[in-house]
């Protein structure tokens, strides 16, 4: 658009300057065509005396005639000089009006793409940091999910840890309640023996020395043979009813919570030793408990060969007391 209204303006300007060239030229013409040849110098001395005042006034006229011709050729070539000057500068006035009109027009189309691609640099931008909010949501879910996958792990393996180390230190544990449990056992059986061969000792010992009493006082009364076989069978009675108890107190497992308790217990025996019946104990609950699996356990008993001493040892009341 500002390149046609430029053309525009150089046309007026070269179609007003063609007007003023003609006008001058057109003036110059004129001027000659009206101006009176020169004559001769013989000839001018000659028409001198033949010119009269008609012809001066006639010149004179003329001369004025064309003067105002020419005053008024140049009122009419300035006239239209200053109508082209004033057309050409209302047409350069519009052309640079056009131009700014179309400069502001450029401008705001220019402002408008500017516009519009700084809107779609920001919706871009906006949709980059959408993706990047989305993509750092997923990796935080990830990590968490990671996260709690590795502590349940960690929690899995220290429970299974812990686990194993409970497992272990109740096997050492019962490792060791069972070896100090066998080893009060074999201590327990070791001072059971112990006592069981030193009331064997004394016992023995007591019997000889009961035996060799018999013997003496069977030596210094002589004849009173009645009353010495009785005393001999009640002593039979004893040996044989220590006897009886040792066996059972051998086979009797005797728990600490035991010692200082008693059970009295009633035991039907056959001749040759075989226990019948075990009657129902009197005493401490646990304490009859185990006697009668000790007793149990011992199954015959130790009876002695003469009938009278043996009739007698087959109802027996024992008291039995534990010992560790």
């Amino acid at each position: 658009m500002f390149r046609n209204q430029s053309g525009g303006i150089r046309k007026a300007l070269v179609i007003s300057l063609g007007l003023h060239v003609l006008v001058g030229v057109l003036f110059l013409v004129g001027v000659n065509l009206t101006t009176p040849k020169r004559p001769t110098q013989a000839a001018s001395i000659i028409e001198a005396t033949m010119i009269d005042d008609g012809m001066v006034a006639a010149q004179a006229e003329r001369l004025a005639e064309m003067q105002a011709q020419r005053d008024a050729r140049q009122a009419a070539e300035q006239a239209q000089a200053d109508a082209e000057r004033k057309a050409a500068e209302e047409a350069e006035r519009q052309a640079a009006e056009q131009a700014a009109a179309a400069e502001q027009a450029r401008q705001a189309e220019q402002q408008q793409a500017v516009a519009e691609q700084q809107a779609r640099a920001e919706a871009e931008r906006q949709r980059v940091l959408e993706q990047q909010r989305k993509a750092e949501e997923a990796r935080k879910a990830a990590e968490a999910k990671k996260q709690a996958e590795a502590e349940a792990a960690r929690k899995a393996a220290e429970a299974k840890k812990q686990a194993e180390a409970e497992a272990a230190r109740k096997a050492a544990e019962a490792k060791k309640q069972a070896e100090a449990e066998a080893a009060r056992k074999a201590a327990e059986a070791k001072k059971q023996a112990e006592a069981e061969a030193a009331r064997k000792a004394a016992e023995a010992k007591k019997k000889a020395e009961a035996e060799q009493a018999m013997k003496d006082l069977e030596a210094l009364m002589g004849g009173s043979a009645g009353g010495s076989s009785s005393a001999a069978s009640a002593a039979e009675v004893d040996r044989y009813t220590g006897m009886i108890i040792a066996a059972i107190q051998r086979n009797w497992l005797v728990a600490p919570t035991m010692v200082g308790k008693q059970c009295r217990i009633n035991i039907r025996v056959a001749p040759d030793g075989l226990i019948l019946k075990i009657g129902q104990g009197q005493g401490d609950a646990e304490v009859c408990r185990s006697a009668e699996l000790a007793i149990r356990k011992t199954g015959t008993l130790p009876m002695p060969k003469d009938p009278k001493v043996n009739k007698e040892l087959q109802n027996l009341n024992l008291t039995l007391i534990p010992r560790l």
